[in-house]
């Protein structure tokens, strides 16, 4: 036993140091979650939204929207800033609108954010461009492989966007296997609306832009 310990001893030590830092390197970086969990949470995570199970749809939703999924993060920003089974902020409403806007992505996501951002006092728009641009970095199509490609339904001229993974870095299994039907939908509310110049908010995000509106609880 203790020569084959030695032998594996021996070998070890004598591979080159550029297989030992690949070896790592992969381990380090293998999937903790794979492409068909991400699917799937977003997936049900928007049927929860849709049927107004906020609390519910909210972990499914964080869960995909962290890993690059465009219509997780657009209702979860939306969430955020109605308040809807999360906490009401703009600062966490505004960065995942953001980055759910970014690059391409369908026109309702890039009308909600537009307005949301538009309804910010000019003083404190650069703050809020610096959160965006921290989520686009951590949570962004670019950050996560992700590829949306656009298509026009049958019987409509509006293009919309179907967004999935374009490696392998979360499995084999690459192409979303749901119909994802994005379920961003503003209740006919002005999102403008959620702002005021009174109150404060809470969380790491509010601390970083200074912006006093916005925050809240759950509802």
């Amino acid at each position: 036993m203790k020569s084959l310990t030695g032998a594996l001893t021996v070998l070890v030590l004598s591979l080159p140091i550029s297989v030992l830092a690949d070896t790592a390197s992969a381990l380090a970086n293998a999937p903790s979650v794979t492409a068909q969990e991400l699917y799937a949470a977003q997936n049900k995570g928007l049927s929860l939204y849709g049927s107004k199970d906020y609390q519910e749809a909210s972990p499914h939703l964080m869960k995909a929207a962290q890993h690059g999924l465009k219509n997780a993060q657009a209702t979860l920003g939306l969430m955020h800033l109605t308040g809807n089974g999360v906490e009401r902020s703009a600062q966490l409403g505004i960065g995942w609108l953001g980055v759910a806007a970014d690059g391409k992505a369908g026109s309702r996501i890039k009308k909600t954010y537009n307005d949301a951002i538009e309804s910010i006092p000019k003083e404190y728009r650069l703050q809020f461009d610096k959160i965006v641009n921290a989520f686009i970095s951590r949570y962004g199509t670019k950050a996560h492989g992700v590829r949306c490609e656009g298509y026009k339904p049958v019987g409509t001229n509006v293009k919309q966007y179907r967004c999935h993974y374009a490696d392998s870095r979360y499995g084999d299994q690459i192409e979303d296997p749901f119909t994802t039907i994005s379920h961003l939908d503003t209740g006919g509310s002005d999102v403008g609306s959620v702002y005021s110049s009174s109150g404060s908010s809470s969380g790491a995000a509010s601390q970083a832009s200074g912006y006093p509106g916005g925050g809240g609880g759950r509802r």
